[in-house]
């Protein structure tokens, strides 16, 4: 069965305002249709009160919470920085575990000013094979994805393939739908590369911009992202879990006006 989540971490900041709440958030979730929530587990360190809220509001919407985005930069090679990415590792697993996680999305990894992308890519097996038998222990799978903020480092399929094989093929992936615009690929030619290692999926869309990158989030179904492509091969590839939605802030507008018809987009294309 597939089952679709939206992710939160854009709209964190509308959250925190006047306008919204964390609480107002996850209704809106809920009443879009979703099945679950996908989180950034580091907006829940040292907050207990936020965990709590989450929990029972989640049990109470009956919104489930698959997959957790954890922030730790297993590329810092030794010293304060990848000791400050291990304790990210070690508070985000025990959240994760509080809140049933079945994937924890290693996000975060960028290299330092002039490091070797290769010894970088080793640095981040060595971090994953340093937690992964605890995280398997507690019943979750750890995964990353093709991450855009780090093209040179762990964005092209050949990139992410090759920290799988440093992992002795122990990490899984998460397929983000946009990401590998950064490197000047398309994700609907990565597909058949990656699936065997996929336990998740990002959908977004992008679009042309005047920036330094090129593009820009947009309007899901309203972008260049070959997202209804995607979906059918995730079909026809008999793909049965979770899937998500990352969803941005448009035009003045927040989760209350942007989510319901993104999530109805989304849905449509495996209808």
């Amino acid at each position: 069965m597939l089952q679709f989540a939206v992710m939160t971490f854009m709209y964190k900041g509308w959250a925190d305002s006047e306008q919204g709440s964390h609480e107002l958030l996850l209704e809106c979730i809920a009443q879009a249709g979703a099945d679950g929530v996908e989180a950034f587990c580091n907006h829940f360190f040292e907050n207990k009160e936020l965990q709590k809220l989450y929990k029972n509001k989640m049990a109470a919407l009956e919104l489930k919470m698959p997959v957790m985005d954890l922030i730790a930069n297993l590329a810092a090679p030794a010293g304060a920085e990848r000791e400050a990415a291990y304790e990210n590792m070690r508070q985000g697993i025990d959240i994760c575990e509080y809140f049933g996680v079945e994937v924890l999305h290693l996000a975060g990894c960028r290299m330092q000013e002039q490091a070797n992308a290769e010894e970088a890519r080793k640095w981040i097996a060595e971090g994953i094979l340093h937690f992964i038998d605890d995280i398997e222990k507690r019943g979750m799978q750890l995964a990353f994805e093709n991450f855009d903020p780090a093209p040179g480092l762990i964005c092209s399929a050949a990139d992410c393939l090759e920290i799988i094989r440093l992992s002795g093929n122990r990490a899984r992936f998460v397929f983000d739908t946009g990401n590998f615009q950064a490197v000047g690929e398309k994700a609907e030619d990565n597909f058949e590369l990656l699936f065997p290692h996929c336990v998740h999926f990002h959908f977004k869309d992008f679009q042309a911009a005047d920036n330094p990158r090129g593009y820009a989030g947009t309007h899901f179904g309203q972008g260049q992202t070959a997202n209804r492509e995607i979906a059918a091969k995730i079909v026809a590839a008999g793909y049965q879990g979770w899937l998500a939605l990352e969803s941005y802030p448009q035009d003045g507008n927040g989760p209350l006006e942007t989510v319901a018809p993104e999530l109805k987009t989304l849905k449509s294309y495996f209808a």
